[in-house]
């Protein structure tokens, strides 16, 4: 076997040490736009996964407690809850029970600006982010949609566009917006 011929107490170089750390350094700055991009896709899609897993637990609550829940969104402060609306007026009373209340992701809102919808067949320009009347979703007792169809748009500082869209069946489906077709995938 080859043994340099290094003495064991002998190290780097200075000189070496510096062109170590300045490979270091440049990778670092190649690598620093795909992390905050990765960051930024990460926090989309995280919110939508957490967005459909909360619309099916109010779905599945409206059926095994036998009552209406509704999912009130407020776009401009990228916020939502779920709450069981024992009344069906859509708001919220005192004694009516708050199920979650969830915040965006700071680099995550409600938006579907300059995109094309809904998704399933898009017809025209997105106008609205949150396309159910009122910003409300409604779970009826069955878990059907009280209030007809819509589709909620997530968007990150990136542009990535995520869009929870409801069928006829009341089936949901998420769809992803492609920008170099214009169009959902």
């Amino acid at each position: 076997m080859f043994v340099p011929d290094r003495k064991p107490d002998q190290g780097f170089s200075l000189l070496e040490l510096l062109v170590g750390v300045a490979i270091l350094f440049v990778l670092a700055a190649l690598m620093m736009p795909q992390a905050g991009r990765f960051w930024e896709a990460y926090q989309l899609d995280t919110a939508t996964q957490t967005l459909t897993s909360n619309l099916e637990f109010a779905r599945y609550t409206a059926i095994s407690h036998g009552t209406a829940v509704t999912v009130s969104f407020y776009a401009s402060a990228r916020y939502y809850e779920l709450f069981e609306d024992l009344n069906g007026n859509g708001s919220r009373e005192p004694e009516e029970h708050l199920m979650g209340a969830y915040t965006l992701p700071r680099r995550v809102a409600f938006s579907g600006a300059g995109l094309l919808g809904p998704p399933a067949s898009p017809s025209g320009t997105v106008t609205d982010p949150i396309s159910f009347s009122d910003d409300r979703l409604v779970f009826n007792a069955r878990g059907k949609l009280q209030n007809g169809l819509g589709c909620i748009y997530l968007k990150n500082d990136s542009n990535d566009v995520s869009a929870v869209s409801f069928n006829l069946a009341g089936r949901m489906k998420v769809y992803t917006w492609d920008e170099r077709t214009r169009g959902w995938r």
